[in-house]
């Protein structure tokens, strides 16, 4: 069994070339990258970083939303034994320059011109700043006292440093519990805290996340929580292409609704927030809409309620209930999956507490949703439920490997695989 991300990702590729690997749009229509296509932009990419002076424990930055760029940057860095410094694209000038400086990121991959502007004026305060790699097309020069160039720039720049060093081992092999990523929370208090996480961190995490929900090659996952957070990145990133699945990138928040019924997945992973905005919107709708409408859906979600309630007591079930139930599916229940693409067969909830009502709405309509728990120092799950032995209000169990006991002060104490080395510069904490 491999024993890092990039050993892993190197092997899924090798077994599913031809598989789509990325999806993201353009010009407003979705565009396939294969696992075949996807290794050679990493390799390339690797090679352009190795020849810009990234080496083992080298930290690189990521500073952008999710698109196939993350996915390539992050793949290269871990394949030359580097560490990944992801920066959530909506922080503050000072908190990135902050990220920046403690993490001595000596690399940095910017999304796009906006966000480059937003740390334009600290450029020359970021000491360990040595280079910039912008994902947007441009020529080569310099920031503000820091050289740039774009990812384009970079991978030509691997390919003929490929061809000039071909005898050059661009691979170098990390260890399991080798750094692997420095992720910063803000925690409750206090300056922003770098949880350091190890390859053996989050390949136990994702390989059980894997087995738990029964991830495969058929599965297509829609992506738009924030990569820079490991709930997204382990569970939507590595779960997934470790499972030689397909990740489709939303174009932007705004379009979510529109990128999911064109793509149609099998798999969403969710905060609370998002379940809730989707179902105000949907009721919305019903509640200004005809009263006929208003009518049905409120008797679709009564009749889907006491299904569910008789269902879970094993108590028989009246044919008239069967009957009007399965009339409110053909009416109503496949209209609301159809929102959602009418191929999901899971959606993971993560990140908060879910409301219970609405838990039991959503899943009295059909959807299987599913709830667990975790934070960034876990990288990230500690539990999630079993499907076929969930309950309502529950995060379920823990995954393999992973013990959790309740401490003196009525703290959750949390030991195994999954758990960090921990956080940067900070040993007291």
């Amino acid at each position: 069994m491999k024993s890092t991300i990039y050993e892993a990702f190197q092997a899924v590729s090798q077994r599913f070339p031809d598989r789509p690997a990325l999806l993201h749009k353009v010009n407003g229509k979705f565009q396939t990258i294969t696992y075949r296509q996807l290794a050679t932009l990493v390799d390339e990419t690797a090679d352009g970083l190795a020849a810009a002076g990234v080496k083992p424990g080298t930290a690189v930055g990521i500073y952008s939303y999710n698109r196939p760029e993350w996915v390539i940057a992050d793949l290269a860095t871990i394949k030359l034994g580097a560490i990944v410094v992801p920066i959530y694209h909506t922080l503050p000038p000072g908190t990135v320059a902050y990220i920046i400086q403690d993490a001595m990121v000596s690399h940095l991959f910017i999304e796009n011109a906006e966000l480059l502007k937003n740390i334009y004026p600290l450029l020359p305060e970021l000491k360990p700043l040595q280079l910039i790699i912008t994902f947007f097309e441009q020529l080569p020069g310099n920031y503000n006292g820091i050289p740039f160039l774009s990812l384009s720039h970079l991978r030509d720049n691997g390919i003929r440093w490929r061809k000039q060093s071909p005898s050059h081992n661009s691979v170098l092999p990390a260890q399991p519990d080798d750094l692997f990523t420095i992720c910063y929370t803000s925690g409750t208090t206090g300056e922003p805290k770098g949880a350091m996480l190890t390859h053996r961190n989050i390949l136990s995490n994702a390989r059980a996340a894997i087995e738990r929900f029964n991830i495969t090659e058929n599965d297509l996952l829609v992506s738009f929580l924030p990569l820079c957070h490991m709930f997204e990145r382990t569970c939507g990133y590595y779960t997934m292409l470790l499972a030689g699945a397909a990740i489709a990138y939303a174009e932007s928040i705004q379009t979510i609704r529109e990128d999911v019924a064109r793509v149609k997945p099998t798999l969403l992973i969710v905060v609370p927030r998002v379940l809730e905005k989707v179902y105000n919107a949907v009721q919305e709708k019903v509640l200004t809409g005809p009263p006929l409408q208003r009518q049905l859906m409120t008797a679709t979600i009564k009749t889907a309620n006491r299904y569910a309630i008789l269902r879970a007591q094993k108590r028989k079930i009246p044919f008239s209930l069967k009957i009007k139930k399965r009339l409110f599916d053909l009416l109503v229940v496949r209209k609301l999956r159809k929102l959602a693409g009418g191929r999901v067969r899971l959606i993971v909830s993560g990140g908060a507490p879910l409301e219970r009502k609405l838990a039991r709405t959503i899943r009295n309509l059909g959807f299987n949703l599913l709830e667990g728990y975790g934070l960034t120092e876990t990288a990230p799950v500690v539990c999630a439920a079993v499907p076929g032995e969930e309950k309502v209000g529950t995060v379920g169990k823990p995954f393999p490997g992973v013990e959790v006991k309740i401490g003196p002060q009525d703290e959750i104490l949390v030991r195994g695989p999954n758990v960090m080395k921990g956080y940067l510069n900070k040993p007291e904490e």
